[in-house]
């Protein structure tokens, strides 16, 4: 426990310099993949099947399964829910898309003399697969809280002095500040420096009735991978494939975090004002923190795969993704607005009369460019056909997460060191994971398919660390109709998962009391999505 503490600690210190932090390089690196409404349906479970077009990105050897020319194009619906419980209070957000998973034509070519043994056909493929969406907003509010993000900015001001984009800020709008009879230490607006009746000074937590806190994030964007393959089909036993990947990574983000104080500004807040009205400084209302990022990155990566059929009906596939190497730039802003009011003591009445509130404000701006390397992946498949009555289909993929890797694309020092120390992190914080998906099809008619699948996905941190038990699973199910050259599908998947949110964390900041400790959100993120393929062979 330690350990993981020591850990948090680092991740807490080190992103309030530059922002990459390790919850960005699984962000980069794991793939949430839709494409085609069939491998939607099937949850993904494509690998040796092939035949369509979402599966070659699993499998490049499925482009040989192939027997003519195809061109497909997938628009879906996206509705993302999220539920969060912080310091008890349920909240709710949402937010509604309309993506575009997949386009892509596929080429086959058969000799005009029909053979039974040696390359039966080839094949050759372009498109698009989206990879990850990003649309999705998570809402928590919890009330009368004995702690403050201030806190987490104060200690870290503190311990490296103030920074360009967090503390920094907040310096200069005035949320924390150096006062003149302790030079060289930092403290923020909602503390205050008492005494106990030995005279020993400490540190308190001005508002006795605790502060509101509210956090919204809103995120946008996408993952995607361009690609050219090409397949043969040799004798109709053994399939080989390969892809090459340009890969597109786009992603914004919007946090903002307000604090006010809850209860009133009289009497129950006499230590905190008695203090500030003895420095002559402001009290604090409420404030605002805001910060934004930006992340478009552009990579390459090589999949290659094979397909074995020892019968007609079974088929063994495997295949394997090189990382994808990531060319990334970053923007991002911090903003910080503070409303104050004048505090003066009446000292006839002894009370506090407040004046006005006063309005203060900062920003910085900043850009950052570096590169990215995601995990290899590995994937074992297995498929039965039941002649032209149905299917079953399972994969099983490995991924090593603590592989992740930042580049730091100069020969900066500070750099270089910074991205050596996160890369640490990430190799003690992530494991391999081994993750299953499984999907049926069942053929009533000819013309009519219908689909259903199951994907679970293991957690990618190590034992003991903060969601190294969180759920991520998927359940599926769909339709087909063929008629002529031309063929629809429906269908349908929820991707469910269960994590924990910390907004900040205070562990290591040794004047907070155990019991006033920074606590995290439980989120639950429902996604939904609905999604049609319309496809034509010749």
């Amino acid at each position: 426990m330690k350990k993981i503490l020591l850990i948090t600690a680092v991740i807490a210190t080190c992103t309030v310099v530059r922002s990459q932090n390790e919850d960005d390089a699984l962000r980069f690196s794991m793939d949430r993949f839709s494409g085609t409404a069939r491998s939607l349906s099937l949850s993904g479970a494509m690998g040796a099947l092939g035949g369509d077009f979402s599966s070659i990105a699993i499998n490049p050897a499925g482009l040989a399964v192939y027997r003519s020319s195809e061109f497909t194009f997938t628009p879906a619906l996206q509705y993302h829910k999220s539920d969060a419980d912080y310091y008890g209070i349920k909240s709710t957000d949402d937010k509604f898309s309309i993506p575009l998973l997949q386009i892509g034509f596929v080429g086959t070519y058969t000799p005009l003399r029909e053979v039974t043994s040696g390359i039966i056909s080839s094949h050759f493929s372009v498109g698009y697969n989206r990879t990850n969406s990003f649309s999705r907003r998570y809402y928590m509010e919890g009330y009368n809280i004995k702690n403050s993000l201030l806190d987490r900015f104060t200690f870290n001001a503190n311990a490296n002095g103030l920074d360009n984009f967090y503390s920094g800020v907040l310096y200069g709008t005035g949320l924390l500040y150096d006062y003149d009879d302790y030079p060289g230490e930092y403290y923020n607006a909602f503390e205050y420096i008492g005494y106990d009746p030995n005279g020993d000074g400490y540190i308190g937590f001005g508002p006795n009735n605790g502060v509101n806190q509210i956090r919204a994030i809103d995120e946008s964007g996408n993952a995607g991978e361009f690609h050219i393959g090409g397949a043969i089909n040799v004798s109709n036993k053994v399939l080989l494939g390969a892809t090459f990947g340009v890969n597109s990574f786009n992603y914004n983000r919007d946090m903002q975090h307000y604090e006010e104080v809850s209860g009133n500004n009289y009497g129950d807040w006499y230590p905190w004002q008695y203090y500030e009205h003895n420095i002559g400084a402001e009290g604090l209302d409420n404030y605002t923190f805001e910060e934004k990022i930006s992340t478009v990155g552009v990579g390459i990566n090589l999949k290659v795969g094979v397909i074995y059929k020892p019968i007609n009906s079974l088929r063994v596939g495997a295949s394997f993704h090189t990382p994808i190497f990531y060319s990334m730039n970053e923007e991002f802003e911090t903003f910080a607005i503070g409303n104050f009011f004048k505090v003066s003591l009446n000292d006839e009445k002894n009370e506090y009369i407040l004046g006005p509130n006063v309005e203060a404000k900062s920003n910085k701006w900043g850009d950052f460019s570096y590169n990215f390397r995601t995990p290899f992946k590995a994937t074992g498949s297995l498929a039965y056909i039941f002649g032209n009555r149905g299917l079953i289909s399972v994969d099983y993929e490995y991924t090593d997460y603590s592989s992740m890797s930042f580049v730091s694309k100069g020969s900066n020092i500070s750099d270089k060191s910074y991205f050596k120390d996160l890369n640490n992190i990430i190799s003690n914080t992530f494991i391999n994971t081994h993750n299953v998906r499984v999907g049926a099809e069942i053929r009533p008619t000819d013309l009519f398919t219908l689909r259903g699948g199951y994907g679970y996905y293991q957690s990618p941190y190590k034992k003991l660390f903060l969601n190294s038990d969180n759920k991520h699973q998927t359940f599926s199910g769909g339709f087909g109709y063929r008629m002529n050259n031309m063929f629809i599908d429906f269908a349908y998947m929820l991707r469910k998962e269960k994590f924990i949110y910390s907004p900040f964390n205070l562990d290591d900041v040794d004047y907070i009391l155990p019991e006033d400790k920074a606590q995290s959100a439980d989120i639950t993120s429902n996604n939904h999505l609905v999604a049609i393929t319309l496809g034509w062979r010749f």
